[in-house]
């Protein structure tokens, strides 16, 4: 297999955002650009320097269309994957990519895509206590997939181990069918508030639902896409001072990862 370096993973990404964009405008679903993208493009116009991924939300709605049509189209070669779709993926948020590549993640276990970019969906909520219980599986669905790396001190290994041991009877099946019960409690339009409830910090992501409708383009690697008007109450929830870079030793990617051609 043929090894990729960085600037051509965050080519292919681009491509792949690109062309998932398209479609939404086409099929007129709506998107925003998410967490870190969102904070790129307003603090740097494109990638934080060392971040090496992207990320977009869609309201329930949307996500769910997107996720019913976008693998029925004829152009290009990008594919979704969700758990809807492929019962070997095990995350509460679909992924779109290029089938003909391989990504190896190395705290986790070995996973069924490409170079992709990560689809959140963004689910009307009756209650923060939604937030709370999808968030906690998300940490444990985080858990479950980790890996133990030769890196890790024996104290580290010791804990992922008992953590492991106790969590075996409960299923990444069944997070994932709690989540979608739980981010299904009540119609998208029906709800004042909204949240990424596929997050881990989904109780830091409850917001109007009117914010996902007020929408702004915003430039990101030379191009420009949607993204919410008021990014800075939700870029403020996320990271506080946003606009103040974070100190040279954190300026790292948080992705352990290597890619290839298949």
């Amino acid at each position: 297999m043929k090894a990729i370096n960085i600037e051509d993973v965050k080519k292919i990404q681009l491509e792949i955002l690109e062309h998932v964009t398209a479609f939404c405008d086409k099929k007129n679903l709506r998107y925003t650009l998410a967490y870190g993208t969102l904070l790129g493009a307003v603090r740097h116009k494109g990638y934080i320097p060392w971040d090496d991924d992207i990320d977009i939300h869609m309201p329930r709605p949307d996500y769910e269309k997107f996720l019913e049509l976008y693998n029925r189209k004829t152009d290009g070669v990008y594919r979704a994957v969700s758990y809807e779709i492929d019962k070997n993926y095990k995350m509460p948020f679909a992924k779109v990519h290029h089938p003909s590549t391989l990504i190896r993640e190395f705290h986790f276990k070995p996973g069924v895509f490409g170079i992709y970019i990560d689809i959140f969906p963004i689910d009307g909520i009756a209650s923060p206590w939604q937030a709370t219980i999808c968030a906690q599986c998300k940490r444990l669905l985080f858990v479950k997939s980790r890996v133990f790396l030769e890196t890790m001190s024996f104290g580290e290994k010791m804990r992922l181990a008992i953590t492991k041991l106790l969590l075996f009877p409960v299923t990444e099946s069944l997070l994932l069918k709690i989540t979608r019960k739980v981010a299904l409690h009540k119609e998208y339009d029906a709800c004042a508030q909204v949240c990424s409830l596929a997050s881990r910090t989904a109780p830091k992501e409850i917001f109007p639902r009117e914010m996902f409708n007020n929408l702004i383009k915003l430039p990101f690697e030379g191009k420009e896409y949607l993204a919410v008007k008021d990014y800075d109450t939700y870029l403020t929830s996320q990271y506080g001072n946003y606009m103040q870079l974070p100190p040279e030793e954190k300026r790292i990617s948080t992705h352990n990862s290597v890619a290839s051609y298949k």
